[in-house]
């Protein structure tokens, strides 16, 4: 690590210090972790979701919740607030542009091929791309703004823009690093940007190129105390990762270590190419692909360091999924090399006879039809087998009420809970 994690370049934000009602030591620990998809227009009816997901978060029956995509910092304060009654202990950081990395990861390129050095050019500023960007941004205006014909509109969904605008970009796509890295600014903040930011920032910041300005999503809510918190953050492409941290403290005095996380997605298709600096030259999925399983060789390594001869629970979105066994319930191969590395790593929390099931799913309204896959996970390190009493899927019913259709779930995910014996 090349400085401590608590960067002075984040705030944060820990709440709840007093001591837990409860008196005897529990028996179980429930811990589930749920991806909110408050991302802007990238999750459909994010307005009605946004109104309802602190009071779905307060009414959780866990023990300890890992939450993901709750990007704005007003999400995680109506979040926290909502919920203090269930879980009076919280943890989140608050990030931005100007935040550093303070681990980095290692793609483990072959051959000569290294990490660039982070550029010192904003990127959009270089006369080859600048037409190009200037383009593109005109076409959303309009035709999938909010505001249609004024900069300070917003894309209405990353389904328009690829539907009207993608030829007006193309170029960038094959206009080496330069275009590459432009685009890589102008896609992430599609849906959460005003058009008169996006243009700013890519011609005049170096930095830019994270949705959100630079904010990480993830946050731990905790019925019990929250003790040596600390946020890493490591390199990400298009929005901001880190690894969050915390040890809860149960009543009888047991200590557990909770990982919060939510790895890159590995992401096809022309209009999502890899931009960053860590797929070893590789602009397409493979790319992304190198991006995740470093980023999951430093979370293995990090909680190895911190929890060496503890117990911990690693949970979130890891943007990777096993395939299904024959007979079961259809699910989806996402990112293997991930999923492989991470089970060999730790155990999953789920009891013999388990029948996994997809979390980000077809019969979701929200996803679009996607392939049904299971991408949101609770591990487990110093917990036998023995002690995983139960799994199961969360938030799967559309509860939602929508102006003029059908009610919608809260997320475009289905949250993921694990129950755990604490006996020896």
């Amino acid at each position: 690590m090349r400085s401590h994690p608590l960067s002075a370049l984040a705030l944060f934000t820990l709440v709840g210090c007093g001591a837990d009602p409860a008196v005897t030591a529990p028996q179980t620990l429930v811990v589930e972790t749920f991806n909110v998809g408050l991302a802007g227009a990238f999750v459909p009816n994010e307005a009605e979701r946004t109104r309802a997901v602190p009071t779905a978060v307060a009414g959780m029956s866990a023990d300890i919740v890992c939450l993901q995509e709750a990007w704005r910092q007003e999400d995680k304060d109506a979040i926290t607030a909502a919920a203090r009654g269930r879980f009076p202990h919280a943890y989140s950081a608050q990030h931005d542009l100007n935040t550093a990395v303070t681990q980095e990861i290692n793609p483990m390129c072959t051959g000569s091929t290294t990490v660039p050095p982070e550029p010192t050019t904003p990127p959009c500023a270089d006369p080859a791309v600048m037409g190009t960007f200037a383009a593109g941004i005109s076409c959303l205006i309009n035709n999938c703004s909010t505001m249609r014909g004024s900069e300070q509109g917003r894309t209405t969904s990353t389904a328009c823009a690829t539907a009207n605008c993608i030829g007006d970009v193309a170029s960038l796509l094959t206009a080496g690093a330069a275009g590459l890295r432009c685009y890589g600014c102008l896609a992430p903040q599609l849906t959460t940007e005003t058009f008169a930011s996006i243009r700013t920032s890519c011609t005049t910041n170096p930095r830019a190129g994270l949705a959100f300005n630079g904010q990480s999503g993830t946050m731990i809510l905790s019925r019990y105390p929250l003790s040596e918190t600390e946020t890493v953050v490591i390199p990400g492409t298009w929005n901001r990762r880190v690894i969050t941290r915390a040890t809860a403290t149960l009543p009888g005095g047991a200590r557990v270590g909770v990982y919060c996380n939510h790895l890159s997605p590995v992401f096809e298709g022309v209009a999502f190419p890899y931009t960053g600096r860590y797929g070893c030259g590789d602009s397409g999925r493979d790319g992304w692909a190198r991006e995740q399983t470093a980023q999951a060789r430093e979370l293995i390594a990090y909680v190895r360091r911190r929890d060496a001869a503890g117990r911990a629970v690693i949970l979130g979105d890891f943007n990777t999924s096993p395939a299904s066994a024959p007979g079961q319930p259809a699910i989806t191969e996402e990112a293997p090399e991930t999923y492989t590395l991470l089970r060999g790593a730790f155990r999953e929390a789920i009891p013999a006879g388990f029948v996994p099931r997809c979390t980000y799913c077809p019969d979701n309204v929200l996803t679009g039809n996607a392939a049904p896959t299971w991408l949101d996970h609770v591990f487990l390190q110093g917990f036998s087998e023995a002690s995983v009493r139960a799994a199961e899927r969360t938030f799967t019913t559309p509860t939602v009420p929508v102006s003029g259709g059908a009610p919608v779930p809260l997320s475009d995910h289905y949250g993921m809970r694990a129950t755990l014996s604490l006996a020896p």
